[in-house]
């Protein structure tokens, strides 16, 4: 089961204060709600491009979580 998201809005009224974002090359690709949406969509890239530099971000309200690269 899997958010309940369109294009990176929160469809259930309730946000959390935290998303994920995914990184390709340094450049934002996409940004989800969930850990495992997001994590599932980085494992998608890095099998699809697994040259290209893929990393996984979570922000929350209060700061940015230091990045983790999909190896």
């Amino acid at each position: 089961m899997g958010c309940l998201m369109k294009n990176g809005i929160a469809t259930n009224g309730t946000l959390s204060g935290e998303c994920y974002v995914l990184q390709i090359n340094g450049r934002v690709n996409s940004t989800h709600r969930c850990f495992q949406d997001a994590l599932r969509a980085g494992l998608q890239l890095k099998y699809e491009f697994p040259h290209d530099d893929v990393k996984l971000r979570e922000i929350t309200s209060e700061k940015v979580i230091p990045e983790t690269g999909l190896h």
